[in-house]
């Protein structure tokens, strides 16, 4: 029976990404930058949020931030001298490891560490982080700072049914969301580092997890640090490395 000719409908979600295309195209726009602007930075990024990416990208509007894997970026600056696009480039290589990205920019060394060691953002954790604080819900009426600006103000009673599946023992009083104070059969009562009896979430320096993490982001608190750290520079003037310590 011959196959059918007909239009179909194929799901992106099984589309095939050419990722040598990808990669070609990495490096080639690697290689213009390269040739466009006179320093290359190689940062660190600690929590990565694309949110906080975008942002820095539009921080850095006149220059190119490029993040990808290690290796495209490597190969596309060289990694010896007789492969580097640049002379003495090939230097800049061994900075790409881990979770990094290249900044490549007309900008001043002054001022782009300056904008980097003045940069951090909060956001929530995600399952696997480590708290970076203790958290107890106290007795008495609900509040979160999840809202803009980190205000607190009441909890909205249409979350209450969720803190209840997450395990959190509340009940509804006149339209306002309560911890429970003593609930049945429920051992989740314990004191917090200030001896107030209520409901603890994490201790500091404990992996969270989902449900945790869940939990945290309800109440607005806020444990994972978005930060971009300077790890070396190239100067294409001079055809220098310059290295940045962490505290740096």
């Amino acid at each position: 029976m011959p196959s059918s000719k007909r239009n179909r409908v194929i799901p992106t979600s099984k589309t095939r990404k050419n990722h040598k295309q990808q990669t070609r195209a990495l490096a080639s726009n690697i290689h213009a930058a390269l040739d466009q602007y006179s320093r290359v930075f190689v940062f660190s990024v600690e929590n990565v949020r694309n949110t906080f990416i975008k942002q820095v990208r539009v921080d850095f509007s006149d220059s190119r931030i490029f993040m990808g894997k290690t290796k495209v970026m490597a190969v596309a600056l060289g990694k010896t001298a007789e492969t580097e696009h640049v002379p003495g480039i090939h230097q800049l290589t061994p900075y790409l490891a881990g979770e990094v990205g290249l900044l490549l920019t007309n900008r001043t060394e002054e001022e782009v560490v300056q904008f980097f060691e003045g940069y951090s953002e909060l956001d929530y954790a995600r399952s696997g982080a480590v708290a970076s604080q203790g958290f107890t819900i106290p007795h008495g009426e609900l509040h979160t700072a999840y809202g803009v600006g980190g205000e607190e103000e009441p909890l909205p009673m249409a979350i209450e049914p969720t803190l209840r599946k997450l395990g959190v023992p509340t009940k509804i009083n006149k339209g306002k969301v309560f911890l429970e104070d003593k609930p049945e059969g429920i051992p989740v009562l314990e004191m917090d580092v200030d001896g107030e009896e209520g409901y603890m979430v994490c201790k500091e320096g404990q992996t969270l997890d989902s449900k945790q993490t869940s939990i945290l982001k309800i109440f607005g608190v806020r444990m994972s640090e978005f930060k971009m750290d300077v790890r070396a520079m190239f100067d294409k003037d001079t055809q220098s490395i310059k290295e940045f310590s962490a505290a740096q």
